[in-house]
């Protein structure tokens, strides 16, 4: 049975206030308060919001649903018309924003190299990568493990499949993290404006990286898009920010999230450690239990009604991921780790058309680096206090100092 949107405004309370929980804080209380309450919500502007699993599903997969501006619309609505301008014609022209048939015939141009066929070909260069990462942990002993792993990992692994010259990558680092809160819709004003400083440095880059790889094409992801007609010049530059910024901040999250679970509860740490084979039933339950992506949105493309409430298109759907992995009417015992849990079909990575193009390497790359990381530190240990990313739509840790032994 379809459960019916309300429009409450002690609901809509219970929607801001989860919207305005620090990331330190209970935030899958909140959550669950709000589920609860209104797991289809329909706000006094017209917004539906989703909070159930079933409701989250269903939305992500619907045709009358698709991406428009409605990131654009929240968060850039306030910033200097050359500023949005920008913001528009660069992530605005990627296949983040698109909608079949435009989205179809941009990501058919980099999906094949997203397969799990071709990910998992990937197994040597992310193994060698994690493994030179492993080895200045232990020459440090003590570190922040998001600066000197969770980070690095992804980032060199996707410079690698794009293309990227080494040299050019330790500038990055600062600049790509930065594109991530253009993603939430609390972020302000004068932080918006040193997004677009950022954007249009890493714009530069790309138009003259694509420039390099037309006169001496490798076999890399880049050559790959300046050799296809059908790309407009704007178009390539979007979806190499793309691909590079979402190349690594899921990835990042999750490595992050996970190890803080471990060295929370020893327990799950024994676990992974007397059977390594758990360590992919452990990926999945971190991306399930502390989704590195807590919230999506769609546009309404086309009337629908859904919920009993009628839609128009332009209204907003938001669909509240880590809410829905948490839903107990979907998954026994939400609020527990179960490493063995079949099936775990969560939503951290969204679904449908704009299911994220980057799981499978996402994936990879957080088996190999807890199956090796474990291996190779007996010991691994907080050495300082953990500190919370700030922000809504993207969740993990700003800084998680380790001891390794």
């Amino acid at each position: 049975m379809t459960v019916q949107a309300v429009s409450s405004p002690p609901a809509e309370q219970l929607f801001l206030e989860a919207m305005l929980t620090p990331p330190d804080a209970d935030t899958y209380g909140a959550y669950r308060r709000l589920r609860e309450a209104a797991p289809a919500l329909l706000t006094a502007d017209g917004t539906l919001v989703l909070s159930g699993f079933d409701g989250c599903s269903a939305a992500l997969r619907h045709r009358a649903l698709g991406k428009g501006d409605e990131l654009l619309g929240m968060q850039f609505s306030n910033v200097a018309d050359d500023v949005r301008a920008l913001i528009s014609t660069t992530i605005g022209a990627s296949m983040l924003f698109a909608n079949p048939p435009e989205h179809t015939r941009l990501r058919r141009l980099v999906s094949d190299q997203f397969t799990p066929r071709h990910v998992e070909e990937l197994t040597g260069i992310v193994t060698r990568r994690t493994d030179l990462l492993l080895d200045r942990l232990a020459d440090a002993g003590t570190a922040d493990f998001v600066r000197a792993f969770a980070l690095v990992l992804p980032l060199e692994v996707i410079a690698d499949l794009l293309g990227v010259p080494q040299e050019d990558r330790d500038g990055f680092l600062p600049l790509v993290h930065g594109l991530a809160k253009f993603t939430d819709p609390d972020v302000a004003p004068d932080e918006l404006a040193e997004f677009a400083g950022t954007a249009r440095q890493l714009v530069d880059y790309f138009v003259g990286l694509l420039a390099r790889k037309r006169r001496e094409p490798g076999d890399d992801l880049l050559t790959r898009l300046v050799t296809h007609d059908a790309l407009t010049e704007a178009e390539m530059v979007s979806t190499s920010l793309l691909l590079f910024g979402a190349g690594f901040e899921t990835t990042t999250n999750l490595l992050g999230s996970g190890l803080a679970a471990l060295l929370d509860d020893p327990a799950l740490m024994r676990a992974l450690r007397d059977d390594p084979g758990l360590v992919p039933g452990a990926v999945e339950e971190f991306l399930r239990y502390d989704a590195p992506i807590q919230i999506d949105a769609r546009t309404v493309l086309d009337p629908v009604t859904l919920h009993g409430v009628d839609l128009l298109p332009g209204q907003t759907v938001i669909t509240l991921l880590a809410a829905a992995n948490h839903d107990p009417g979907h998954f026994v015992d939400p609020g527990t780790y179960d490493f063995t849990r079949a099936p775990n079909d969560h939503l951290a990575f969204a679904a449908g058309t704009h299911f994220c193009l980057g799981a499978h390497l996402t994936r990879l790359e957080a088996r190999i680096a807890f199956t090796r990381l474990l291996d190779r530190f007996p010991e691994i240990a907080l050495a300082g206090e953990p500190v919370r990313r700030s922000g809504l739509a993207l969740r993990g840790w700003a800084k998680l100092p380790v001891a390794v032994g």
